[in-house]
Formats: C-alpha cells, sequence, structure tokens
C-alpha cells in the first residue's frame, strides 16, 4: 500500500511539474506577444500569432498592457478522425444551408432565385446549429477554439479550421488552452477596457503548433 502512495505521489508530481512548465511557457507567449504590441519588445513577437500575423494584427498597437486574472488552463484528448468529420459535416451543413438561404438553386447553367421568410430561413439553419451543438459537446476545448457556434467560424482566416484539415488522419490530438484577462487603459481619460488573450497549443501526430496566440474573433491582434 505504501509503495502504491509512493507511486501515486511520484505521478501527481511529475503531472503537477509538466504543468506547471506548460503555464510558464504560455504565459511568457502571451507576455512576449503584448510586449509586441505596446512597443516594450520585439516586433516579431505578433508573429507568435496562430496562423501568422495579418495585416490589421501587423498595425495594432497597445499603449500599456495588465494581465489582471487567469481561468484554470484547458486540456483536451481525444480522437482527431472524429474532430474532423464533425468540422466536415458541420461544413457540408453550412453550405448547404448558405445556398438555399441565398435563395439560389442550381438548373443546369440556370439560377433561379426564391425569397425566403424569416421562419424559413431559421428552419434552414437548424441542420447547422444542430451539427455545431455535437461539435461542442463532443470536442468542447477545440470547438470553442474554433468558434463552431459563432459566424466567425466560417471567416477564411480562422487558422484552426486549416490546422485541424492539415492534421486530418488517425489518431488523438492534444489541444491546451490558456485564458487571460488582459486590461488596457486606453484614449485621453484613460478608460480602462477589459479583454480575453487566449494562447493555445494543438499537437496531432507530427503536428505541433508550439505555444500560440489565438486571434479574436475580428481578427485584429486582441
Amino acid at each position: 500500500m505504501r509503495n502504491l502512495f509512493a507511486i501515486a505521489v511520484v505521478v501527481f508530481s511529475v503531472a503537477s511539474g509538466a504543468q506547471a512548465q506548460d503555464d510558464k511557457e504560455a504565459r511568457k507567449v502571451a507576455e512576449t506577444y503584448l510586449n509586441a504590441l505596446s512597443g516594450a519588445g520585439n516586433e516579431a513577437g505578433k508573429d507568435l500569432l496562430l496562423g501568422g500575423v495579418t495585416m490589421t494584427a501587423q498595425l495594432f498597437t497597445l499603449e500599456n498592457w495588465e494581465i489582471k486574472a487567469k481561468d484554470a488552463a484547458k486540456k483536451e484528448e481525444l480522437d482527431l478522425t472524429h474532430a474532423v468529420q464533425l468540422m466536415n459535416d458541420l461544413d457540408k451543413a453550412g453550405r448547404s444551408a448558405l445556398t438555399k438561404l441565398l435563395g439560389t438553386q442550381q438548373v443546369g447553367d440556370d439560377l433561379k432565385v426564391h425569397e425566403l421568410s424569416a421562419a424559413e430561413a431559421q428552419k434552414l439553419l437548424e441542420p447547422t446549429r444542430d451539427r455545431a451543438r455535437k461539435f461542442l459537446k463532443d470536442h468542447p476545448v477545440l470547438a470553442y477554439v474554433m468558434r463552431v457556434d459563432k459566424e466567425v467560424y466560417w471567416h477564411p482566416k480562422n487558422p484552426m479550421r486549416a490546422i485541424l484539415a492539415k492534421a486530418a488522419g488517425s489518431g488523438k490530438y492534444t489541444l491546451e488552452m490558456h485564458r487571460w484577462v488582459v486590461t488596457t487603459k486606453e484614449g485621453p481619460r484613460h478608460e480602462a477596457r477589459e479583454w480575453p488573450l487566449r494562447v493555445v497549443r494543438f499537437k496531432a501526430g507530427k503536428l505541433d503548433t508550439g505555444w500560440k496566440v489565438l486571434p479574436a474573433s475580428d481578427w485584429n491582434a486582441e
């Protein structure tokens, strides 16, 4: 019994040490990125954005920043094939709904236009919502990072969609996310504004993104 207890303590200590190291590395990425935005560090820190720095992010700056709080880290290790299938199902439902919502129907080379009522539009969107809800239920951390329940999921600059497609294969993926609340004081009155900063790392097979800053929903540096 004592040996089992000792083994459990060692395993717990190793796991705690690994998590502490992850926390430290993720925090360093967050601070490097914030320093790049505020001019306190090298601008190369903007390259820490997942998917690469966008034009908007390249131009974005902060006068100051302060990390006020941090959520508990979230980690997920689940089946990659299932996640990719859910993404494909959601995309298929979205394309179908979009075609119908636009009121177009392909007939040879001709397009026939139909007007939809609000009730009909809601009905058409429901299959997409069903698939989004399933994604959120089965892969909550990945779905959150991909914003499957938000319009920005469909944005062509959504980096996680490209990464998941690139990682397509068998086996499992590991995704860890750290979320901080950052406060900045802006404008002549130095009004405080709070916003989230998320640092993630996705691994699947040989693919490893390393620790990266997740772009905000409007794809600016925030």
